[in-house]
C-alpha cells in the first residue's frame, strides 16, 4: 500500500491551463497518456496474476497481455500521429522516432499485433473459432475449469486456447508451437516496454515546456 505521504501530482494554475486548452500539442499528449495508462493497468494485472495459480489467475494472465497488445497496436497508431508536433524535441526523435522505425516493431504491428487487435481482443471474429476448430489437436478438451463454484472463478479455457492457436498459426509441432508463442511474447514484451519508457520520456518533456510543475499531492485530489 503506497504512503500518502509520499504521493505527488504535475500541476499547473488555472491560468497556465488556459492557454493550453486548445493546444493540439495537449490533446496529442492526453491521447498518449490515455494508451499509456491502458497498458499500465494490463502490466499490473499481468504482475499481480503469475502468482495466481488458479483457473481464474490463468485467465487473467492470459487476457491482461492479450488486451494489452490490443491497446499497443492502438498506441503505435497514435504514436505515428505525434511527429508532426513533437519531431524535432530529442526526446521525440531518440524514443518513438527510432521505435517506429524499427523493423520488429514495425513487423508486429502488421502481423501479430493487427491480429490480436481486430479479431481476438476488441472483435470477436466467428472466422477465426470456426477455422481454427478445424485443425485443433490438442491432448485433452475440457471446456472450463474453476477452483469454486462461484462465477468469477470460472474459466472458459478452451475459447482461449483457440485464440491462442490463431494467433500462433500452425507450426507442426509442440515443441515449435511453444517456440513461436515464446517468441510472440518476448518481442511483443519488449516492444511495449520501449512504448511505455518513450511515451513518458516526451510527456515528460513536453509537460515542462507548458509549465506544468511537480508538488505533494493535495488530499482532495
Amino acid at each position: 500500500m503506497s504512503n500518502q505521504a509520499d504521493n505527488w501530482e504535475v500541476y499547473i494554475s488555472t491560468e497556465g491551463f488556459e492557454s493550453i486548452r486548445t493546444d493540439p500539442r495537449f490533446a496529442a499528449l492526453l491521447l498518449l497518456a490515455r494508451v499509456v495508462n491502458g497498458i499500465n493497468f494490463c502490466f499490473q494485472t499481468l504482475i499481480e496474476s503469475i502468482k495466481d495459480d488458479t483457473p481464474a489467475g490463468q485467465r487473467q494472465h492470459f487476457n491482461s497481455f492479450l488486451f494489452a497488445c490490443g491497446i499497443l497496436y492502438e498506441g503505435l497508431k497514435v504514436a505515428n500521429t505525434l511527429g508532426k508536433y513533437f519531431g524535432d524535441r530529442k526526446s521525440f526523435q531518440n524514443g518513438f522516432g527510432l521505435l517506429l522505425k524499427d523493423k520488429v516493431t514495425k513487423q508486429l504491428q502488421q502481423t501479430v499485433l493487427n491480429s490480436m487487435r481486430n479479431k481476438v481482443a476488441f472483435h470477436y471474429d466467428e472466422d477465426i473459432v470456426t477455422g481454427t476448430l478445424k485443425n485443433l489437436n490438442l491432448s485433452s478438451y475440457a471446456f472450463a475449469t474453476a477452483a469454486n463454484s462461484k462465477s468469477g472463478a470460472i474459466y472458459f479455457k478452451r475459447a482461449d486456447e483457440v485464440a491462442i492457436n490463431f494467433i500462433i498459426g500452425e507450426p507442426g509441432s509442440k515443441e515449435e508451437e511453444q517456440k513461436v508463442f515464446r517468441e510472440i511474447l518476448e518481442s511483443t514484451s519488449k516492444v511495449m516496454t520501449q512504448f511505455v519508457r518513450c511515451a513518458n520520456e516526451l510527456i515528460t518533456d513536453v509537460l515542462k515546456d507548458m509549465n506544468w510543475l511537480r508538488r505533494k499531492a493535495r488530499k482532495d485530489c
